[in-house]
């Protein structure tokens, strides 16, 4: 009888744990390096000012990474699902970076990324 209650207790907990972060692939740079979205540090807000956040982790080739911040924002309401979207970037050495966000590069893929994971 025991083992039948613990084998149900420990289904039930499996069945309810809360899905794991991961790390999703993104691409890989010219020197071998490569990038993953940490999904579980995806954040935003689609209110007035719609933004959102995320972690990045670059790894390079020897397995050494970085995590890296991302910052969208969306200067201007109008236009389509990315128009008006900038981004920043902090290397956390005193070095930040930003740009519009244009289509076909790493902004835009970890822009539609964040997006879709908050359902935005």
């Amino acid at each position: 009888m025991r083992k039948i209650f613990f084998t149900v207790a420990l289904a039930f907990m499996l069945s309810t744990a809360p899905a794991a972060a991961q790390d999703v692939y993104l691409s890989t740079n010219g020197d071998g390096s490569e990038w993953f979205i940490m999904d579980e540090t995806i954040e935003g807000d689609d209110g007035k000012f719609r933004w959102t956040n995320a972690e990045l982790k670059l790894v390079d080739t020897e397995g050494n990474f970085k995590i890296i911040p991302w910052q969208f924002t969306q200067i201007k309401s109008d236009g389509g699902r990315l128009a008006n979207w900038i981004y920043e970037i902090d290397w956390g050495d005193g070095r930040t970076y930003t740009e519009d966000v244009l289509a076909g590069t790493n902004a835009e893929k970890i822009l539609l990324f964040c997006l879709n994971h908050l359902g935005m």
